[in-house]
């Protein structure tokens, strides 16, 4: 019994060896140079350094942050975010919180890579890449893939209580938080977007469980409906189907952006 506790604890050693890590300097990808800083004095929260990015092409964009002060208690939607740049298996994911005042603030769990690097999901085996939690406006995050990189962009509405959002958004700003003072490494398996969106789930409904589509990132939307956290009232595939982002030719990404990717769905009814 003894030796299987030491075997344990190393295996479990091993893993945490290849996710936490000391601090290190870049120089870093421009869009990746700042980190986010949290605030928090009761339910208000003042975010420092939300991305906010220009782009020209997807290599090319003018820096831009801002600082914004948010009330957890006044989220009120959460918005799954699918984008595809090739076989439908393979996506990036993440979330779009939105608030009573008509704002929103997305969040996106990716690399954080130095000049010269690029992304791998092979090499993303190895504690080369750093994890980050990008936190920036949807003009940002979501105008870059539908505008300037022209994937295929589904916008879900979660059908979940404000309460649940407002308890999932307040668990995103604690890992922040966390690896503001601790990072750690990026981990093709363990430490990814899906796995860690997972885990936020779990947080406040513990109740959902793994599946291996986790692994496969282009199935986190179908997982989701599954789950029945995408709601029931349509198949799948139209709920899809009416969920894809479409932009007008000659569009740009402006003040409107948040409202015209809404007005843009064809079930756009259902999503406000």
């Amino acid at each position: 019994m003894e030796h299987r506790n030491i075997v344990t604890e190393r295996r479990v050693g091993w893993l945490s060896s290849l996710i936490r890590r000391r601090r290190r300097e870049g120089p870093w990808v421009p869009e990746y140079a700042r980190t986010t800083r949290i605030e928090q004095q009761g339910t208000k929260v003042t975010i420092l350094n939300v991305r906010n990015f220009t782009y020209r092409t997807r290599d090319d964009g003018t820096p831009t942050y801002y600082d914004a002060t948010y009330d957890i208690e006044a989220v009120e939607s959460v918005d799954l975010v699918v984008s595809r740049w090739t076989a439908e298996s393979i996506a990036h994911v993440f979330l779009s919180f939105g608030f009573r005042d008509g704002r929103y603030l997305a969040i996106s769990i990716e690399t954080r890579r130095r000049q010269g690097q690029r992304y791998s999901p092979y090499a993303g085996f190895l504690p080369l890449y750093d994890l980050i939690y990008v936190v920036a406006d949807e003009r940002d995050l979501i105008g870059v893939r539908t505008d300037v990189r022209r994937e295929r962009v589904h916008l879900f509405r979660a059908d979940i209580e404000p309460a649940t959002a407002q308890a999932l958004f307040a668990d995103y700003l604690r890992r922040v938080d966390a690896l503001d003072r601790c990072p750690e490494f990026y981990n093709t398996l363990f430490n990814n977007c899906t796995t860690n969106i997972l885990h936020h789930v779990r947080a406040v409904a513990p109740e959902i469980g793994y599946s291996w589509k986790v692994l496969l990132s282009g199935y986190a939307d179908r997982y989701s409906y599954e789950l029945g956290l995408l709601g029931r009232t349509l198949p799948f595939e139209a709920l899809k189907a009416g969920s894809l982002i479409r932009r007008p030719a000659g569009s740009s990404v402006g003040d409107l952006f948040s409202k015209e990717i809404r007005d843009s769905l064809y079930l756009a009814e259902a999503v406000p």
